[in-house]
């Protein structure tokens, strides 16, 4: 099973191995770049729904088909459906509140169950990504899309490892499918935005400095999302007109006061490297002097 195999190649600590690990905290602070930027897209309420017994009143309307997995967990026994049920409402509670490790043990629990439901997959490549192991990432995102192929929120995590992964080119195309997906009246256009902010990220990157302007020149500063502001101070950074790209940001902080909104822009702009982060994970320590004494 999937958990069991990455178990056997000691991607999955054991219980007792867990308060031996330690994270630096240049892993830690960049993690938060994830956190808010990540989908996680679990689900759990609505694929148990779905695994509960039809409502009779519904039965001869036409039903769209039922994914293997939803059948899979419908035929469980009573006890075992309780059981996974408690286990998956416990791993959301624990990567929420950053508890990767013991997110990780619950996950592998819940695979004694079942190992075939794509929102725990998914999960599994969130938890990865906290540890910045991005190969493993993609292969969870990847088993998870190849039962769940139009996921709009597992697509937008293979977009973000490339992202993180500095492949520029390959990020780009799928941010570029991503935005075709989310624009006008998708239930995803609020997403839109921040994907053609990455997109320009990433023509920057490629020598696309052109089309990237272009994009900022569809916006203006009377739109509802920072794309105008961040666009243009990325630009700026690239033209190593630095001070004049901070102004821009700036004067975003006060239109847009709501430090949730901006977050995720802003932690792109860190894990981009055009700005440095506020919690000192870009800092780097003379390990000769790590404590600074004689300065």
């Amino acid at each position: 099973m999937f958990w069991h195999s990455l178990r056997k190649k000691g991607s999955i600590p054991q219980g007792g191995d867990l308060i031996a690990l330690k994270f630096s905290p240049k892993l830690c602070s960049t993690n938060r770049f994830f956190m808010r930027n990540l989908f996680i897209a679990l689900v759990s309420s609505t694929i148990l729904c779905h695994a509960q017994e039809s409502n009779p009143s519904n039965e001869k309307k036409t039903q769209p088909e039922i994914p293997q997995f939803v059948q899979d967990l419908r035929n469980l026994p009573d006890e075992q459906k309780k059981q996974y049920q408690e286990l998956f409402n416990r791993c959301d509670q624990l990567f929420k509140q950053r508890r990767i490790f013991e997110c990780l043990e619950t996950l592998y629990k819940l695979d004694q169950i079942y190992d075939g439901n794509p929102a725990s997959q998914n999960l599994a490549g969130a938890c990865y990504v906290e540890f910045r192991n991005f190969d493993k990432a993609r292969l969870a995102f990847e088993k998870t899309l190849s039962s769940q192929p139009t996921n709009f929120n597992v697509r937008f995590n293979l977009a973000e490892i490339e992202f993180v992964s500095h492949n520029w080119a390959e990020a780009l195309e799928l941010f570029e499918a991503l935005d075709q997906d989310s624009s006008g009246t998708s239930r995803h256009a609020n997403m839109n935005p921040l994907i053609k902010f990455k997109m320009i990220l990433c023509m920057l990157k490629t020598d696309k400095v052109d089309e990237a302007q272009k994009i900022i020149d569809n916006t203006t500063f009377l739109d509802d999302s920072p794309l105008h502001y961040f666009g243009t101070a990325a630009i700026l950074f690239h033209q190593e007109k630095g001070g004049e790209a901070e102004s821009w940001l700036a004067r975003c902080r006060q239109i847009f006061r709501n430090q949730g909104l901006i977050a995720p822009w802003q932690d792109t702009l860190v894990e981009f490297g055009y700005i440095k982060s506020f919690y000192g994970g870009d800092l780097e320590v003379d390990q000769t002097n790590p404590a600074g004494e004689g300065e």
